[in-house]
């Protein structure tokens, strides 16, 4: 059976909205909502929050996430990229060892829910051609200028496009919705996360908000 650690990557420190991850949400911190879902999952084995911040951690314990995980600073800066701070957390605690996948919840997706990681591991469990699996939404209508590549499905995994192209394009296209979940094998972790051979897992456009700004959490606690 293939073994699955939940990853909640989580710094103090954010430009556009400071504590992002300590915010409340219906009374609850934003890193309470991930916790929660990874830990209900019947096929997470351990939920780990890596953070470099104490309030954070105080916060994590308290929801029953581990986090023995220190992360120090070099992967805690704002230009700190996705790929080195799961590269340098796996490498460092030897993580290959007891796990076959690492699921990435970032805690800026509260919406997500527990049979959504359930449904996106039992992909993954039946496709052991993939290396991994990537939540998205279905694209409506091409905005210019999106900060996230579009993407499309080419014999069964997910393939970027460029803006222009996909004005273009008559089949169905579709955007990361955070991501809300990313799961990867531990031993095809490489630098361009989304370079790999990723099953589409869609989600509804509407529980796939991801809280970058202040715009975002105010949009969230409308809903």
């Amino acid at each position: 059976m293939a073994k699955f650690i939940g990853f909640i990557p989580a710094r103090m420190g954010s430009k556009r909205v400071p504590n992002k991850n300590l915010r409340l949400y219906k009374k609850k911190p934003l890193i309470f909502y991930s916790i929660k879902a990874s830990k209900n999952s019947k096929y997470i084995g351990e939920t780990v929050v890596f953070s470099d911040s104490k309030k954070i951690n105080i916060e994590a314990k308290k929801f029953g996430a581990t986090t023995s995980y220190k992360r120090p600073i070099k992967v805690s800066k704002n230009i700190t990229s996705m790929f080195d701070t799961i590269d340098y957390f796996v490498k460092k605690n030897n993580i290959k060892n007891n796990f076959d996948y690492l699921v990435l919840l970032q805690p800026t997706s509260p919406l997500r829910k527990t049979k959504d990681i359930n449904k996106a591991c039992e992909m993954l469990i039946k496709n052991k051609k993939a290396d991994g699996l990537l939540s998205t939404f279905f694209v409506k209508k091409v905005k210019k200028n999106h900060p996230n590549k579009f993407m499309t499905e080419k014999n069964n995994f997910l393939k970027e496009i460029d803006e222009k192209k996909a004005s273009l394009r008559k089949e169905k296209l579709f955007l990361r919705n955070g991501p809300s979940i990313f799961i990867i094998k531990i031993n095809r972790i490489k630098k361009n996360l989304y370079k790999n051979k990723l099953l589409n897992f869609i989600m509804p456009e509407s529980r796939s908000i991801d809280i970058n700004t202040l715009n975002d959490l105010n949009k969230l606690r409308k809903i």
